[in-house]
């Protein structure tokens, strides 16, 4: 049941043709996830060309739905934008024509990352110092659950899908269109900040540490600053507020789509918690994840975008890794400058294939990611072997559009072995 993500442009540029005839080399695919709405992201990502697209060398993720549905006319409060490209070309539609069932499609949807217009002020996610962080939706806001419950009615009634690859179900991370560390302290609209009153959490105090924690990132104390975050009750407190809002975002979609099924794709376990995503209670109501222990690039993290943020000489650099290792319990010892060079060891994809089974429900099905560009072909098929040797059940490449044509091959030598 190996799986591969695929991008609209790869559809559009490429032609479903070239696509299946690549795919056919790597023999155990069995299942596409096509991109039903982008993220703003460089295709490929950080750098690089895309290496068999005929028309574009880098795409420029924007965000919009590359679906020719109306969702402002279920939803007009709150809806994502469409591309103008889909008023001539649906790339969804154009490999369903072309897949006569070869492959299992299971659609990919970003749901709080992206291009959204109506009452965005009312539904944005806040840092902490009460800045919008653009393009960012809030699962606590009043319109977010019910312009996705008809959204993906919509594509589901349009397509005849019956289950959906749902991604971006997280507050943001650090990384983007720039780098911004004080992302990760979010969210604090109005909606937040009542709900965590509600439930025993002032956030005057939250906000108040967060702000000690911040200066002492600002003076370099990176380690007392760790040991802070991990130690407040406050922060923890919030940590697990945030967690049970994208919990509970999730479930009640699940509730209000009955007819619909949902796998979540998770940041891998290291990373996931400070992100508001907790494996055991989500499993409870998915029961298939993907997450993505890329060990070439630090677990799917801008490690060095962070780093480097904070750190602007090689001894800083040195003192801010060591302490990002503890925030986030990396158990190999590395320096900063051995990760620029090789990544995380490759034991990184086993033992977060480990942490994920152990934190998962019984019975559920996990997929490894699997990078599959700016990699060499020796890492690529030590990074499938790892992944195939894992506790995770099988693979997800990612992605199509990025891979190499030399990717193909390793994996087609390797689908026998």
């Amino acid at each position: 049941m190996a799986g591969i993500h695929l991008h609209p442009h790869d559809i559009l540029d490429e032609g479903i043709e070239n696509i299946y005839r690549h795919l056919a080399k790597m023999g155990h695919i069995k299942t596409l996830f096509p991109q039903v709405n982008t993220i703003f992201e460089r295709n490929p990502n950080p750098i690089g060309h895309l290496p068999h697209n005929p028309v574009h060398p880098v795409v420029m993720g924007n965000g919009k739905l590359y679906a020719p549905i109306d969702p402002q006319s279920v939803s007009p409060r709150l809806y994502q934008v469409g591309d103008q490209v889909i008023q001539d070309h649906d790339p969804l539609q154009m490999l369903l024509d072309f897949n006569q069932a070869q492959y299992q499609v299971i659609p990919w949807v970003n749901i709080f990352n992206g291009q959204f217009a109506g009452e965005i002020q009312e539904n944005a996610i806040y840092d902490f110092r009460g800045n919008i962080v653009k393009e960012w939706l809030c699962p606590n806001s009043p319109d977010v659950l019910p312009m996705w419950t008809k959204t993906l009615r919509l594509l589901a009634e349009k397509y005849g899908f019956h289950t959906f690859m749902i991604d971006r179900i997280r507050y943001p991370d650090w990384s983007g269109k720039h780098i911004n560390p004080q992302e990760l302290f979010t969210c604090f609209c109005s909606h937040c900040q009542s709900k965590m009153k509600h439930q025993g959490i002032e956030p005057k105090q939250v906000i108040l540490e967060m702000e000690q924690i911040a200066s002492m990132l600002k003076k370099n104390d990176f380690q007392i600053a760790v040991d802070t975050y991990l130690q407040s009750t406050f922060i923890q407190n919030w940590l697990r507020f945030r967690q049970n809002s994208i919990t509970q975002f999730v479930q009640s979609l699940q509730h209000q789509t009955p007819e619909l099924t949902y796998w979540i794709d998770l940041w891998p376990p290291a990373y996931s918690w400070i992100l508001g995503q907790d494996y055991q209670e989500l499993t409870k109501i998915s029961k298939t994840l993907k997450h993505f222990p890329y060990h070439k690039l630090g677990g799917g993290a801008d490690v060095q975008g962070f780093i480097e943020y904070f750190a602007k000489d090689e001894p800083t650099q040195e003192a801010a890794y060591h302490a990002f290792g503890q925030l986030f319990n990396l158990p190999f010892k590395q320096t900063y400058q051995e990760f620029k060079r090789f990544g995380f060891p490759i034991q990184f994809v086993q033992a977060e294939n480990l942490k994920a089974r152990i934190l998962s429900q019984p019975g559920t099905f996990i997929y490894s990611g699997i990078q599959m560009w700016n990699i060499s072909n020796e890492h690529l098929s030590e990074a499938i072997q790892a992944g195939r040797s894992s506790e995770a059940d099988d693979l997800i490449y990612y992605c199509y559009g990025w891979a190499e044509l030399r990717h193909f091959k390793v994996i087609e030598s390797l689908t026998d072995s």
